[in-house]
């Protein structure tokens, strides 16, 4: 589901690098970002959802971290 979102925001947003981390094999990086349960998308160093988000809400935070305004297209 969340990869579903990752993809469409991808496909919207040209600049996105996306990275995904297993915390199981990688427990030091759920530690830092305070994960607590999974899925959990940090953006930009701080973490933003837990459990699988709205699309239009991951969308807008998104955007709003690669610093597109409101209305405007990627």
């Amino acid at each position: 589901m969340v990869a579903a979102l990752i993809e469409k925001a991808k496909d919207q947003i040209s600049d996105i690098q996306v990275e995904e981390i297993d915390v199981a094999a990688n427990p030091a990086v759920g530690v830092k970002y305070r994960v607590m349960s999974t899925p959990a998308i940090a953006i930009n160093g701080k973490l933003e959802f837990t459990g699988v988000p709205r699309e239009d809400a991951l969308l807008a935070r998104l955007r709003s971290a690669a610093g597109i305004p409101k209305g405007a297209s990627a």
